[in-house]
């Protein structure tokens, strides 16, 4: 589930997400700021994509009524020029610890829209298939699609209420998280192989890491927040009573869980269940904590104070270092190589490092960080997505996605990247976006 607008969002509320991420990755949302810094990228939008919004699609693929005009793509898929995906991107974030960072990855150095459709929310994508959620006039449903232009192979009907992106994939499982429950899901048919337990109050994406599915209920009503493992066939392993709202993502690393709740920063051992810390240094339930090398990083609050990104020891919560505050409320960072990317800093993302939090380098532009493959750093701020040289800081590509109207409300943003070798799927208000090569 996406959290509540940022300050840079260019939205009069915040979207229904998926319906995210959330994720999406959300996400996730006008032209951005652009100062005259030279390693920003270029000031003037790409080329747009040569899908054109004009076509009319079959019932089963509109969105829901409003009351009012409805802005949004209503192109259907095939996308074409067709993209050329090289690689994965498996769940929310690349991997278990949420860092955002595919290091085997080629990014995508000169980018150019390719097509732009209703082609469902942020993507996963695994074993030369694109899995995504696509709202449609009564349910939400679970696509299978060909990753070259979105078009769909098969589709799963899930509910009719709230449901997160993007899907956790593996083992040819795809995993998604409802208001109320978990859907297992074959990933080469139409099949649900399990669903349940019936719970409430599920707002983040599932998380998975070996044989092993994390999922994070916030609580609701008569429901406890908890946060629950099982196994790949549904089988429940361990849960852990929270105590407080937490719509955040599970992050796994150095054989502990991580969340983020209303009052704390709680970690669990991911074999037992067992409580590991719990550290009342941020106090924010949308946070989404990153663990990598023995640190959980975190950005988030205490009370009515400023952001801050802290780096905590993840063996015992202490505080390795800290760095804020910050004028605009920072996503979680992006953790790669050694270096900890973070917004929200004025009109700057930063790079540190991440042993001490000293900065290693200004990126000449206020945008988030989401995501990095290889040596591309993706940054998105209102309509915008940026892509960088993420060792020397110099601005490669950048792509404008429209602002649209829908029934009372604006809305122009970036909700999730998935970024997959030569090819970027982006998550906008608008629609999914295909962004490859130029030339």
């Amino acid at each position: 589930m996406r959290p509540p607008p940022r300050r840079s969002d260019r939205r009069s509320t915040r979207r229904s997400f998926l319906q995210l991420s959330g994720l999406a990755l959300a996400a996730a949302a006008g032209c951005a700021s652009r100062g005259d810094d030279a390693s920003s990228p270029t000031d003037a939008p790409p080329r747009p994509s040569t899908a054109t919004p004009t076509e009319s699609p079959p019932a089963t693929e509109t969105y829901g009524p409003t009351d009012g005009p409805d802005e949004r793509l209503t192109r259907t898929p095939p996308g074409d020029p067709p993209l050329n995906p090289d690689g994965s991107w498996p769940q929310y974030r690349f991997d278990a610890g949420n860092t955002g960072y595919a290091s085997e990855a080629e990014g995508l150095r000169d980018g150019v829209g390719y097509w732009s459709l209703n082609g469902g929310h942020v993507p996963s994508v695994a074993d030369g298939a694109l899995y995504n959620l696509h709202v449609g006039d009564e349910t939400t449903d679970f696509t299978r699609r060909d990753p070259a232009t979105a078009t769909v192979r098969s589709r799963t009907e899930l509910v009719d209420y709230g449901t997160n992106s993007p899907p956790a994939v593996a083992d040819d499982r795809a995993f998604v998280t409802t208001f109320a429950e978990v859907f297992c899901l074959a990933t080469d048919r139409d099949e649900v192989l399990w669903r349940g337990p019936r719970t409430r109050g599920i707002q983040g994406a599932p998380t998975v890491v070996d044989d092993a599915l994390l999922v994070n209920c916030g609580g609701f009503t008569e429901t406890e927040p908890q946060l629950s493992a099982f196994d790949f066939d549904g089988t429940e392993r361990w849960t852990y009573e929270s105590g407080f709202d937490s719509n955040s993502t599970p992050a796994v690393g150095d054989g502990a869980v991580f969340v983020s709740t209303e009052a704390d920063i709680r970690a669990v051992e991911l074999a037992t269940g067992e409580e590991r810390f719990v550290t009342d240094t941020v106090h924010d339930r949308w946070a989404n904590v990153v663990v990598s090398d023995g640190t959980a990083y975190v950005a988030g609050h205490v009370g009515n104070e400023d952001d801050r990104v802290y780096a905590l020891n993840a063996s015992d919560g202490s505080v390795e270092w800290r760095t804020g505050p910050f004028r605009n409320r920072p996503g979680p960072p992006v953790v790669a190589g050694g270096t900890v990317y973070v917004g929200g800093a004025g009109d700057a993302m930063l790079a540190l490092d991440a042993e001490d939090g000293a900065q290693v380098r200004e990126f000449g532009r206020r945008a988030e960080p989401i995501c990095r493959a290889g040596d591309v750093l993706y940054a998105r701020q209102d309509g915008w997505l940026y892509a960088y040289d993420a060792t020397t800081g110099e601005g490669l590509w950048s792509y404008r996605t429209p602002e649209v109207q829908v029934s009372d409300q604006i809305m122009q943003g970036v909700y999730g990247v998935t970024p997959v070798g030569s090819a970027v799927y982006v998550d906008a208000a608008d629609g999914l976006h295909g962004i490859g090569p130029a030339g």
